[in-house]
């Protein structure tokens, strides 16, 4: 038994196939579709009467925005001196207080240098009584010298 298949009959059962395969493909996206519309058919039966409320709410919303959106604009009217009067308050104490900090700073350098010449002061003192005193008039020197040292350290 021979089935004589020529072009034309494997082109129309080809194309046949690939009919019946799209119609397959047709079928089951209409029932996927139908499917997610059943789904959405159900949310909005459960939810009409919040949606129904939220809709009838909607004007009295947009009024309460505009509302305090009027509000706020004369809030940040009536605000803005006072805001730049609190902005150029705290311009003026930021100034004194960097003005504060480089006198602590200076105060504190000239603290250090005074504590330090003080101290080598008292080390050479300390040396010339160890070693190079002979007498009472060397120790009376030696004091008014440290006491000398003390008198300019403070008046620094």
């Amino acid at each position: 038994m021979y089935i004589d298949l020529t072009l034309n009959n494997f082109l129309s059962l080809f194309l046949i196939l690939v009919g019946i395969g799209a119609g397959i493909a047709l079928i089951m996206v209409l029932l996927k579709a139908n499917t997610i519309l059943k789904n959405v058919k159900d949310v909005l039966d459960v939810n009409t009467k919040a949606i129904d409320t939220t809709i009838k709410q909607i004007p009295v919303i947009t009024y309460n925005v505009n509302e305090l959106t009027k509000e706020l604009n004369t809030t940040i009217t009536m605000l803005r001196p006072e805001v730049n009067f609190l902005l150029s308050d705290v311009r003026m104490i930021s100034g004194k207080v960097n003005r504060l900090t480089g006198t602590v700073v200076e105060t504190t350098e000239k603290a250090k240098a005074t504590v330090y010449d003080l101290t080598n002061s008292l080390v050479n003192a300390g040396h010339s009584l160890k070693y190079g005193t002979k007498g009472i008039v060397d120790y009376l020197f030696t004091i008014k010298e440290v006491s000398e040292k003390i008198m300019n350290v403070l008046k620094k």
